[in-house]
């Protein structure tokens, strides 16, 4: 039996198996592509070029896929975000540089760059406390600018789609701390200052709360997975030990999620990168249900491992590598990664099948194509063996 591509999503994140692994490529979290990579991409398929259209939090330089490219290769999931508040748009200040609502200021080279976030208003604080975080202007979080026109464009896509829907939020209370306050000079506060670095979080917390409500209020009832982005790990560790974690971040980090719970009933979706192992069990604590990307070259990060410790709480979307085997592999290499996510990490249902991150702009479009070509086919083979 063949399933919309909704009832696939569902299924799947319910951990129960569908007619085949649902399929991601710019909808979730992290799985859109470089726009260098994306105008080849169109050249390879015959396509006609496009206007490009910035990916949702324009923080990476990534675009979005257009419908065409995504029916193409029959994609299951359209994501969409917030649109920036009219209370504190960026303010740009030269051409390639802008500050946002947090105050934080962003910079990039060229077009095609990424935005890098390079100065935060307390960055230059030497002794900060609680009271520095009272006196900065803080954004608006109940601004309805943000969702003007949302539920508009949900109901739209649910009327004339059967895709499944993922609203994607901004970056949460860590991310935001070390943009404010540096990244370095967070961890040491996390140490060394921990009333402020809990005051300032607990700011910010307060903040994408009101965003969060905000919007689950509009389309809560209609969407089946909700995102945010906060990176807890790298290649070889997480940020921090499981203690500090614990102690300094979880708490932040469960009552945002718990937020989202008690908004909507859609699947809770976090995107990490890094080696988050040991902090998967406290991340399943604080509620979140999927993870994204599934770094599988990060250390720890071994997705037969991974399924088998946390399979049966935890969904995983993502998987495909991006460091090595997409932009580097042939696309024989790619097809057999593929196949091997599908074997460890699609049994059983739990599995949305995407790139482990952004496709970036030396990634040949005959891999991209063969990643999903090899998904759909791969998974056409083993319904016909049932």
């Amino acid at each position: 039996m063949t399933m919309s591509h909704r009832e696939r999503v569902i299924r799947a994140l319910n951990h129960e198996e569908a007619d085949r692994v649902p399929i991601d490529f710019g909808g979730g979290p992290a799985t859109q592509i470089h726009p260098d990579a994306y105008v080849a991409l169109l050249k390879h398929l015959g396509f006609e070029p496009e206007e490009l259209v910035e990916g949702e939090r324009g923080e990476g330089q990534v675009v979005r896929p257009s419908e065409r490219v995504l029916e193409h290769f029959d994609i299951d999931v359209r994501g969409l975000g917030l649109n920036d508040p009219e209370s504190s748009p960026r303010r740009f200040t030269g051409q390639n540089c802008y500050v946002d609502e947090w105050g934080v200021t962003w910079h990039k080279a060229h077009f095609t760059a990424p935005w890098i976030n390079v100065k935060g208003p307390l960055q230059d604080v030497a002794e900060p406390t609680p009271r520095d975080v009272d006196a900065m202007p803080w954004p608006d979080g109940s601004d309805s600018s943000r969702v003007r026109g949302l539920r508009e464009r949900v109901e739209r896509m649910r009327r004339e789609t059967d895709y499944a829907i993922v609203l994607n939020l901004p970056n949460s209370n860590f991310a935001l701390a070390q943009r404010i306050r540096g990244f370095t000079e967070f961890f040491e506060d996390l140490l060394l200052n921990p009333a402020f670095a809990n005051a300032l979080q607990e700011r910010i917390t307060d903040v994408i709360c009101d965003i969060a409500t905000l919007a689950l209020v509009e389309v809560g009832d209609l969407i089946e997975g909700v995102s945010f982005a906060d990176d807890m790990g790298i290649q070889t560790q997480s940020f921090m030990s499981g203690n500090l974690y614990r102690r300094m971040v979880k708490p932040h980090h469960a009552r945002f999620v718990a937020n989202l719970h008690d908004r909507t009933r859609a699947k809770v979706i976090m995107h990490s990168d890094g080696a988050i192992y040991d902090l998967l069990p406290d991340l399943i604590d604080c509620g979140v249900q999927v993870i994204n990307p599934v770094q599988v070259n990060a250390e720890g990060m071994d997705p037969m491992l991974l399924k088998r410790e946390f399979g049966r709480d935890l969904c995983f979307w993502g998987g495909v590598d991006t460091q090595k085997v997409l932009p580097y592999g042939s696309p024989r290499d790619v097809a057999d990664e593929v196949k091997a996510r599908l074997g460890d990490l699609g049994r059983g249902g739990g599995y949305v099948l995407a790139s482990v991150h952004c496709i970036q702009a030396e990634v040949p479009p005959a891999n991209v194509v063969a990643m999903f070509e090899t998904a759909h086919a791969a998974l056409a083979g083993a319904n016909r063996s049932r």
